[in-house]
């Protein structure tokens, strides 16, 4: 699988992360709407569940930015340092080849701004039964983020030959609706900014001893497990359109962009994550009586990295 750049350019802000398999669930439904329902099945979730998926991608970082991997932030900083360190989040594109050549860094390295910033907006509470606000008046508030000091986000894929033009048809499908929550009422709109751009450096490593990952994933049974990572809970909910009451799956803990994992270089890792591993058992038999199986693409995206001993 060839590794790629493609460039997004938020046109407002969103309220989802961009998270890789947030994205990636949107771009089934995009294939789904595009070229429907069997054609996504046969050439894409069949595939996946198999662990041979035709598209893994990264998370969307602000610009030409990388996370900091988890061998940075272990370094043995100065005490007058490691604050610096802590609320740092990305690294430029040199500083991050370093790091995978097995160099150490500066502090001067990792990039203190946060690239994305946050804010609220207030919304009025509508009634269930009159769909009306209330008469004394509600309001709660929506985070929202946008891009701070740059113009575009960057996700990277690797892509099974011949899935190239496929995938980027997916991405300007899912431009013609937005991004996540309330595309609807105009949040998570994007413009796709660039081709697909091979990105060469970041898979050239001499004597790679191990893996960074570049996407929020979930490591399958047969992954490794020598290395470091930050995990987190995950509630996520399945899109509108299969008609349940429940959406909500159950929590799935899943690992952080920066990941590094002592293995024999690979170019994917984590799992699809079934449809009994994720949903209620009435919502499974609901699915299951109408012919329908899901799955999470809960895949990350690696590249090669050297580490030395300790």
């Amino acid at each position: 699988m060839k590794l790629y750049r493609l460039g997004l350019r938020p046109t407002s802000p969103w309220r989802t992360p961009w998270q890789s398999d947030t994205l990636s669930g949107m771009l089934c439904w995009a294939a789904a709407r595009r070229d429907g329902p069997d054609v996504l099945a046969r050439d894409i979730l069949q595939p996946a569940a198999a662990g041979r998926p035709p598209f893994v991608l990264s998370d969307a970082f602000p610009g030409d930015w990388l996370p900091i991997p988890m061998t940075v932030r272990l370094q043995p900083w100065s005490a007058g340092e490691r604050k610096a360190v802590k609320r740092a989040r990305w690294l430029p594109p040199d500083a991050f080849r370093r790091v995978q050549r097995g160099e150490p860094l500066a502090a001067s390295d990792l990039v203190a701004e946060h690239g994305i910033h946050s804010f609220v907006q207030l919304r009025n509470t509508i009634g269930r039964t009159s769909n009306t606000t209330s008469d004394g008046g509600g309001l709660f508030g929506d985070r929202l983020y946008a891009l701070n000091g740059t113009a575009e986000l960057s996700v990277y894929a690797r892509v099974a030959g011949g899935f190239e033009q496929r995938l980027l048809a997916l991405f300007r499908e899912l431009e013609q609706t937005g991004f996540g929550s309330d595309s609807s009422i105009g949040k998570g709109q994007f413009e796709v900014a660039s081709d697909l751009e091979t990105q060469p450096d970041l898979d050239s490593v001499l004597d790679p001893n191990g893996v960074f990952v570049l996407s929020t994933f979930q490591p399958g049974p047969t992954d490794p497990t020598d290395g470091y990572w930050e995990s987190f809970t995950k509630y996520g909910k399945l899109g509108p359109d299969f008609g349940l009451e429940n959406v909500f799956k159950r929590p799935i803990v899943m690992l952080r962009p920066g990941a590094w994992f002592r293995a024999l270089p690979r170019q994917v890792i984590g799992r699809a994550v079934p449809m009994g591993d994720m949903l209620a058992p009435e919502a499974i038999a609901q699915l299951s009586a109408r012919g329908i199986d899901v799955c999470q693409f809960a895949f990350g995206l690696t590249v090669p990295a050297k580490l030395g001993g300790g």
